[in-house]
Order: structure tokens, then C-alpha cells, then sequence
């Protein structure tokens, strides 16, 4: 007799960019550009060493509180309250384990079995597993697709219609990936407003904070009138700060909200790694002047994209990531994928990202270096092209 089990992850799919990898070994002859991978080369801010126990207030051999290193923690209200302009008190900052853990410790938090939860896509390729996995429905309502080809769309309207009785939250990334779309104060205000109007949470995920392009700049929506009593603030060390092997992310939650987002933690992990947190603590001190030389790299790696990629992309205002319009392509999106991989530059499938992307793919600028990026792009561009002179695919 087979035993019963839960179900719920059997909606949750595996990573698509495993799959890639496997398409690489089995497709590839040589060396590929690795493009599909949603990192930078750029080096880590800090590294982890040993350290004396007065540094830190813990030694590497002691486990952290559920919630966060003390000291880390005070660094980070310190760190958030400069960036804010206003106070971010200890008790509404949580260490986790990356922004994947921010985000499913909310949704834990939040949701009921069957809640549902609303995700601007194209999104963040595992927002819609994190959704199921903690018992909730994922409703994607496009957004930065019809965004990119008309900042006027009114974007709110598709929401209203998708909103619900058990709708809870709005899950969004920005500046978005995989489009490169940011949304601007005056959307992100009209966004608030449809929160207020419904009484949603809203998980905003700050991935790629530091690579905000625009004169604008970064805006937290957080600090919008109206948004900070509804307002997870999802951030990580793993983009700004160049560390995606450390594990380590922070939440600024709702006020008085603390102590519930640290139970998912405590029944999880219990706590992040003390070594993890206190190069987390170590790569908090590099310089402003830093992050803004690689936002300045990664800007020249958007433009060298523009400037030499002639698939069809959407205009990238933050991230890392441009995404590829396939639909004019004389074969199927799988086919692009796999001749791209053989010839040497592996993407990420567009239906990783949102239910109605099985026609784009997602390219990342900041994968590699800029000599062997415009390589890449080259051969992309030869791909593409060979759909239209009868060259076998």
C-alpha cells in the first residue's frame, strides 16, 4: 500500500534553467556562453575569513539568532534608514537565507491554503512556485510586456479584473526581470493605490536595486504615502553585491510584523550561517563609489547589447536581463534555444517566465565578460538570421 504525501509540491515545477544545462551537454561541442545564468562577473564584494568573535559578537561555530546576527541586523536598520531618509527599527529586519527564503517566509506568513496571490509577469522564474509551495494560487496578470511597448498602459485595469475575494498579495520585481522594464513613482503609486483599494499585502522583490539605469533612479515603493503598513521589502546580497553563493538576504517587513516572519525562518533553517552573515556584514561596508562602477559595467553591457544585438528586445531601463521577441523567427522558440546552444550561447526559455512567454527568451548582459558578450551576441545574431537563408537548423 503506498503512503500518503502531500501533493502541493507536485504543482511546484523544477528549475528550467536546470534543463538548459542539461541541453548544453548534450547539444554543445565547445565552450558556451553561459547567458541563461541570471549573474554578473563582476567580483564579490567581500570574501569569507575568520574572524575574531569581537568583530561580530558571534564566533563561526555559534548559530545565530532565528532573526538575524545582532550586529547585522543593526547594520542593516542603519544601512536601510540612510537609504530611506527615515528610521528602519532592528525589529522590522530579518536575515534570511537569500531573497527566495524572504519571499517564501511572507507567503507562509500571509497566506491561507488556496489564497491567491497576484504576480506582475513576466516575473522572477520561481515566483510562481513559491506561491504553490507555500498552499497559495499564483494569478500572472501581464504587465511589463504591454508596459515596455506603451509606458501609458493602464496596467491597473488587468489587475481589477483579476483581484478576488481571496486574493491577498501582489507579488512584483523592480526593475523587472527578465524585460528590464522599471516601473516609475507615478506607477508604483497607482500600484499602492490598488492595495489600499483591496486591502493587499504588497512583496515588492529589490533583486536588482543597484541597477536602476534610469535618472530617476531607484525608488523603494515602501516609501510611497500609504505603502509602508503593507510593504515587504525583499532584498540580497547575491546582485548588488556580487555574492549569490552566501545565501544571505534581508526583509524589511510591515511594522509589528518582526517577530511572525521570523517563525518561518526558526521552522526552516533556524538561521542563516554565521560565516554567511558576517561576510553579509564584511560586504556592507563597500563604498558607495563601488556599486555605483558596477551599475556604470553593467549599463555598458546593456548598451553593448542594444547596440549589437539585432533579434528583436525589449528596451532595458534596470536589471540585468533583456528579453528576446522570437515571434519572428522562421522555427519554433525551442529550435532558436537549441541552435544558439550549439553554436556556442545558451538562453533561458521565455515560458519560464510567465504563461504567456513560450515565444521569447531571456538573455543576461552581465553573465560575462563585454570581449566574450559581443562574441555571444554575434552568434545569436547569426542564428537568428539563418531562419531566413535556408541554412539547416
Amino acid at each position: 500500500m503506498r503512503r500518503a504525501f502531500s501533493r502541493r509540491l507536485d504543482k511546484v515545477s523544477r528549475s528550467p534553467l536546470v534543463a538548459v544545462d542539461g541541453l548544453i551537454q548534450t547539444l554543445s561541442e565547445g565552450p558556451v556562453s553561459k547567458l541563461h545564468q541570471g549573474k554578473t562577473y563582476f567580483e564579490p564584494c567581500a570574501r569569507p575569513r575568520p574572524w575574531l568573535r569581537e568583530e561580530f559578537g558571534l564566533g563561526a561555530e555559534d548559530h545565530a539568532p532565528p532573526s538575524g546576527a545582532p550586529m547585522l541586523r543593526r547594520a542593516l536598520s542603519s544601512h536601510m534608514s540612510r537609504r530611506w531618509g527615515q528610521d528602519v527599527p532592528v525589529d522590522q529586519v530579518i536575515v534570511t537565507n537569500g531573497a527566495t527564503h524572504a519571499i517564501s517566509s511572507v507567503l507562509h506568513a500571509v497566506l491561507e491554503e488556496g489564497d491567491e496571490v497576484l504576480i506582475l509577469s513576466p516575473q522572477w522564474l520561481f515566483a510562481h512556485g513559491l506561491v504553490r509551495a507555500a498552499g497559495g494560487v499564483a494569478r500572472e496578470v501581464p504587465v511589463f510586456l504591454e508596459l515596455s511597448d506603451d509606458p501609458a498602459y493602464d496596467f491597473v485595469s488587468p489587475l481589477q479584473a483579476a483581484v478576488g475575494p481571496r486574493t491577498r498579495a501582489v507579488y512584483f520585481n523592480n526593475p523587472n526581470n527578465p524585460t528590464g522594464f522599471r516601473l516609475d513613482r507615478e506607477q508604483l503609486a497607482r500600484l499602492v493605490a490598488f492595495a489600499e483599494q483591496h486591502d493587499l499585502w504588497l512583496i515588492a522583490d529589490h533583486a536588482y536595486e543597484n541597477y536602476d539605469f534610469s535618472d530617476e533612479g531607484y525608488l523603494d515603493v515602501a516609501l510611497l504615502p500609504g505603502a509602508a503598513e503593507r510593504t515587504f521589502s525583499v532584498h540580497t546580497f547575491s546582485k548588488t553585491y556580487a555574492m549569490p553563493g552566501l545565501r544571505t538576504g534581508y526583509l524589511v517587513t510591515p511594522p509589528g510584523l518582526g517577530d511572525l516572519l521570523t517563525k518561518w525562518g526558526l521552522y526552516t533553517l533556524y538561521s542563516v550561517a554565521t560565516a554567511s552573515q558576517f561576510t553579509a556584514y564584511t560586504a556592507l561596508r563597500t563604498s558607495q563609489e563601488e556599486l555605483a562602477l558596477r551599475r556604470k559595467k553593467a549599463a555598458e553591457a546593456r548598451d553593448l547589447t542594444e547596440r549589437l544585438l539585432t533579434v528583436p528586445h525589449t528596451t532595458v531601463q534596470g536589471g540585468l536581463y533583456t528579453f528576446l521577441d522570437l515571434s519572428g523567427y522562421g522555427g519554433t522558440p525551442q529550435e532558436f534555444l537549441h541552435a544558439c546552444i550549439a553554436a556556442g550561447v545558451s538562453l533561458a526559455p521565455g515560458e519560464a517566465f510567465g504563461e504567456h512567454c513560450a515565444g521569447w527568451a531571456r538573455l543576461c548582459f552581465t553573465a560575462v565578460e563585454p570581449a566574450e558578450l559581443s562574441t555571444a551576441l554575434d552568434k545569436i545574431n547569426s542564428v537568428y538570421a539563418s531562419a531566413y537563408s535556408g541554412e539547416a537548423r
